[in-house]
């Protein structure tokens, strides 16, 4: 396996070059690729509908990139504007009945996925919301334990948006497979920094999106449905991009085969020209690798932060966290506005603290800046 040079790396990533950059997990950044890709699009507006060719050249490339990233197989992927879209597409599929309505999910999970998920109590879903223990974390064996037969959909994120705790999904997956449940996985938070192969993993949904750790635009959102489960669930809501024919413009609906199914009307293309460029950046160099970085930069952001006694947020096992170290600082809105001003980004989640997530590309130099400017700030200007 081909070994890369991070650092080297960094050029290709304007925004590394400018500041001192540690919040991917809120928007990514964009390789220089993306920018020459932008200007193609913005070139291709000129054309009028004669950019038609190219576009939906684009948005095949699409299908193929998702797909080597997890693995998936030819026609499994379908594209959405974003991750509650694409879940509330297949949450539309199933419906509840005297045997089995209820849908399992956490306090950890992203709060738009909670807010689709809980509404699903108006078509008669029981839902049954697991709260962590310790404000952590929650385990594999607090999900387990609330399943039965009459469990439909267990939905859930792999990593929280709040503090980077990552959820042993497997155990999850086998055990709500052995009743009859499907597993809908949010995995925005992982995508990107975490090897994700929905083969191996069996999962029946894995929904993701480009403008994070795949350092893409907004408004490009996926979802991977198993080719077996797809073939039995109808659409309720298509559009004519979910057709089996969309260019012939038939009068009735006939679903395309697969995941595409699922999808609705023409999609948006400036995210589909603003994602390209991160997506081959992370399949070129491999999640692995990727991974292994992370690891390195946020061990030592957690050493760094142990030394200068500021508390860590997240857990501490690379095995029970993503890509995202919190750190337990003191009014941490102007906290992160004081880190800006010093050229340091970050962002803020309740009372958490700060969300620090390096890129590949930063460095540890990056990592222990931000951890002196932090004990700085603590001692000196926020006392």
């Amino acid at each position: 396996m081909q070994t890369f040079d991070f650092e080297a790396l960094r050029t290709q990533f304007p925004l590394l070059e400018q500041r001192n950059y540690l919040a991917t997990h809120s928007l990514g950044v964009l390789p220089q690729k993306a920018f020459l890709d932008i200007e193609a699009y913005t070139q291709s507006l000129y054309l009028g509908r004669r950019a038609l060719p190219s576009w939906l050249e684009r948005y095949e490339e699409m299908f193929v990139l998702i797909e080597t990233l997890l693995n998936a197989p030819t026609g499994s992927i379908a594209l959405a504007p974003s991750a509650t879209a694409a879940q509330a597409a297949i949450a539309a599929t199933i419906q509840p009945n005297a045997k089995r309505n209820r849908i399992i999910i956490t306090d950890l999970d992203f709060p738009s996925c909670r807010y689709l998920w809980k509404s699903q109590v108006h078509r008669g879903f029981e839902i049954t919301d697991i709260a962590s223990v310790d404000g952590m974390q929650i385990s594999s064996a607090d999900i387990i334990a609330q399943l039965d037969e009459r469990v439909a959909i267990v939905a859930v994120s792999l990593v929280s948006y709040l503090n980077s705790a990552r959820l042993d999904i497997q155990p999850i997956i086998d055990a709500a497979h052995s009743v009859g449940a499907i597993v809908v996985l949010d995995a925005y938070q992982a995508v990107g920094t975490i090897p994700l192969d929905v083969t191996l993993l069996n999962v029946d949904v894995l929904v993701g999106g480009t403008h994070k750790w795949l350092c893409g635009g907004m408004g490009l959102a996926f979802a991977y449905v198993r080719p077996s489960l797809a073939a039995r669930l109808d659409p309720v809501y298509p559009g004519w991009f979910a057709h089996l024919e969309p260019t012939t413009f038939a009068t009735n609906f006939i679903p395309s085969t697969g995941a595409r199914r699922f999808q609705q009307g023409t999609p948006s293309i400036e995210p589909i020209y603003t994602s390209r460029a991160g997506l081959r950046f992370a399949i070129d160099i491999g999640i692995e690798q990727i991974h292994q970085r992370n690891i390195e930069l946020t061990t030592y952001l957690i050493d760094c932060a142990d030394a200068c006694g500021i508390p860590v947020n997240t857990p501490r096992s690379h095995h029970q966290r993503g890509g995202t170290v919190c750190l337990g600082v003191n009014r941490a809105e102007v906290v992160a506005q004081e880190l800006a001003a010093l050229g340091i980004d970050v962002d803020t989640r309740s009372s958490l603290g700060i969300r620090v997530s390096p890129h590949p590309c930063n460095t540890e130099q990056d990592c222990q800046q931000l951890i002196e400017a932090v004990a700085n700030l603590e001692s000196k200007v926020l006392v």
